[in-house]
């Protein structure tokens, strides 16, 4: 027994002492047992569908909602509470790729705008500093995500790993434009730590709020309904960056794309599907938005999976066979 009361010992005295060092301790302990004994219920709609994607708006600083992150003036997280770190205790450190995601570097884009490649436990991008933004974001889609119920955290942050400086959540605010997810949130929702980092702003491009919430929605949702039946899928999303496109930005300049890409690789397969579709609105079937991989390479002159053998490569690039997915 005494053994149980010197444990019991050491536990409250590591909080006693993990709180001592906080700016305002009694109102830092109270903020984390709320968080962890009144954790929100989320709404019967889907976080990643149509009808429960209208927390992306970039609302003003001064209405957004408890779940946005807390910034400073710097574009600063929100310090972590011990319950986080309780959480995250047993996960690679950031940055660091997970071991069953080192098969991603095969499928890295090659272009002459790979300036800065940075590489998440989730996903992997190439930061465009011009831009503001990814000029695309590569990631794998499995199985185990259309079954996943985390919830999204919308903890829109800064991304720490851009060496030149991401856009801030600030940057959206009141441009009457969506932060749309590039690597989408709701493909993680198997892990709470990956769909976490979704949320960085590096994977974030403005969108017109009814093209966020429906026909992107859509299509990353026919996706993750492929994933049930063809194991894991290779995606590779991004924008048309181009020179002269208008851009919002409180602090810096986010370009606003007119057109986005999202390109769906099945190695097992060997099959591909890939999509070009404009910034707006539109009530068109998904299938009518295909086009051929080589079509989106004449247009952001990104060579993707150019580390597949070449007959593999050519194959799968000039392939625009709907039949095979829908």
């Amino acid at each position: 027994m005494s053994k149980i009361k010197f444990l019991i010992f050491l536990i409250f005295l590591g909080i006693f002492l993990y709180y001592l060092g906080k700016s305002n301790p009694l109102n830092s302990f109270k903020k984390d047992v709320s968080k962890i004994f009144n954790h929100k219920k989320s709404n019967n709609a889907e976080p990643w569908t149509r009808a429960g994607r209208g927390d992306t708006i970039a609302v003003d600083d001064k209405t957004r909602t408890e779940e946005s992150v807390a910034t400073d003036e710097k574009g600063n997280k929100e310090e972590s509470s011990l319950f986080d770190i309780f959480k995250s205790k047993d996960k690679d450190e950031p940055g660091e790729v997970a071991s069953d995601d080192n098969s991603l570097e095969q499928f890295i884009p090659v272009s002459s705008t790979n300036k800065e490649i940075v590489r998440h436990k989730a996903y992997i991008l190439n930061y465009c500093e011009e831009y503001e933004q990814a000029s695309w974001v590569l990631h794998k889609l499995v199985k185990e995500a259309a079954f996943g119920r985390e919830l999204r955290s919308n903890e829109f942050m800064p991304d720490p790993l851009v060496e030149s400086g991401s856009a801030i959540p600030q940057d959206y605010s009141r441009s009457g434009y969506d932060r749309g997810h590039l690597c989408p949130a709701g493909d993680f929702r198997h892990d709470k730590v990956l769909q976490d980092e979704t949320f960085y702003m590096s994977n974030m491009s403005p969108q017109v709020p009814d093209f966020n919430r429906g026909i992107w929605s859509d299509i990353e949702n026919k996706i993750r309904s492929w994933v049930k039946r063809r194991q894991n899928l290779i995606v590779v999303t991004g924008p048309v960056l181009k020179q002269g496109l208008p851009s919002i930005g409180r602090r810096n300049q986010v370009a606003v794309p007119e057109q986005y890409y999202k390109i769906v690789y099945d190695p097992a397969k060997e099959q591909a599907i890939a999509f070009l579709i404009a910034n707006q609105p539109s009530f068109e079937l998904i299938k009518s938005f295909t086009v051929s991989i080589d079509e989106i390479e004449k247009l952001t002159k990104i060579d993707f999976f150019a580390k597949l053998p070449d007959s593999l490569e050519k194959k799968i690039e000039t392939q625009n066979n709907t039949d095979d997915w829908f």
